[in-house]
C-alpha cells in the first residue's frame, strides 16, 4: 500500500513542476515571438501595441505575470513612480490665454491637448507642515517647510485641439476674444509623482484618458504621463524580464535533474 502511494505522490509532483515550466515557458515564448515581430516590422510597433492591449484589457493577468517575476529582480528595478518616467517639459498656457495663441501654440508645438494652468500661492493645509517636516530628514525636511508661500502652478483645466473645433469654430465664437478658461474641461484628474504606475494606468482606463497632469505633494504640476510613456518603460524592461524568466527556467531545471 506504501508503494504505490509514493509512487502516485512522486507523479503527482512532477505534474505540478511540468505546469510551472510550462506556465513560464510560455510566457517567455509570447514574450520573445512579440519581441522579434518587433525587430522585423519596422514601424508596426507591435510588442508595444501587445503591451497596450494587455493594460487595457487584462490588468490583472499582466500584474500577476509582472509579480511573479519581481520577486527575482534584485534591486526592484521594475517598479518605478510616476515621477520617475513622466514628461517634465509641459507647454502650458493661463486662464485667460486666447483661443488663438491656444492654436497656435499647439501648433507650433505639434500638440492635440494644453494643460492650462493658474499661479497660485502654496498654503499648507492644517498640520500639513509639521507632518512632511515629521517625516522628512534633515535638510530635506528643512527645504519642504520653506515652500509655505511660494508660487505654484496648479492645473485647472485641459484644452484639446476638439475643443477648439467644438467650442470656438462650432458655436462662431470669435478667436480673439474666446479665453481658454471659456472652452477648457475644467478640473482634470490629477495623479501624484509619488504614485505607483500601475495604479495610475489603472486609474486612466477606467476614467478613459490617455494623459494625465502629474503634480507633486503641493499639487504643482511637474509633468505629464500619457500610456505612450508607460508603454515605453515597460518596452525598455522586455530583455530584462525575458532574462529573468530564462534565468528561473534554467534554475527549475537544473533543480529538478
Amino acid at each position: 500500500m506504501a508503494e504505490p502511494q509514493a509512487l502516485a505522490q512522486r507523479k503527482q509532483t512532477r505534474k505540478k513542476k511540468k505546469k510551472s515550466r510550462s506556465y513560464k515557458g510560455k510566457a517567455l515564448l509570447w514574450i520573445f515571438l512579440f519581441m522579434v515581430a518587433d525587430e522585423i516590422t519596422p514601424g508596426l510597433p507591435l510588442a508595444e501595441a501587445f503591451i497596450l492591449a494587455l493594460l487595457i484589457f487584462l490588468p490583472r493577468w499582466l500584474l500577476e505575470m509582472v509579480h511573479r517575476v519581481y520577486e527575482y529582480m534584485p534591486d526592484r528595478q521594475s517598479w518605478h513612480t510616476v515621477g520617475d518616467i513622466c514628461k517634465r517639459d509641459v507647454v502650458t498656457v493661463a486662464p485667460d490665454a486666447r483661443a488663438l495663441e491656444v492654436a497656435q501654440l499647439m501648433r507650433d508645438e505639434h500638440l492635440r491637448s494644453l494643460i492650462v494652468v493658474e499661479t497660485r500661492p502654496y498654503v499648507p493645509e492644517a498640520g500639513e507642515g509639521e507632518e512632511t517636516a515629521a517625516k522628512a530628514a534633515g535638510k530635506k525636511g528643512k527645504a519642504l517647510a520653506k515652500t509655505a508661500g511660494e508660487s505654484i502652478q496648479v492645473p485647472v483645466g485641459i484644452v484639446t485641439d476638439r475643443d477648439l473645433a467644438l467650442r470656438v469654430e462650432g458655436q462662431g465664437l470669435l478667436w480673439e476674444d474666446t479665453l481658454a478658461e471659456e472652452i477648457m474641461t475644467p478640473d482634470p484628474v490629477v495623479a501624484r509623482a509619488d504614485q505607483d504606475v500601475h495604479a495610475v494606468v489603472e486609474k486612466m482606463r477606467e476614467i478613459g484618458a490617455r494623459q494625465l497632469p502629474i503634480v507633486d505633494e503641493r499639487g504643482h504640476l511637474i509633468g505629464t504621463l500619457s500610456l505612450d510613456d508607460t508603454i515605453a518603460m515597460l518596452s525598455h524592461s522586455l530583455e530584462d524580464v525575458v532574462e529573468l524568466l530564462q534565468r528561473e527556467i534554467q534554475r527549475e531545471a537544473e533543480v529538478s535533474r
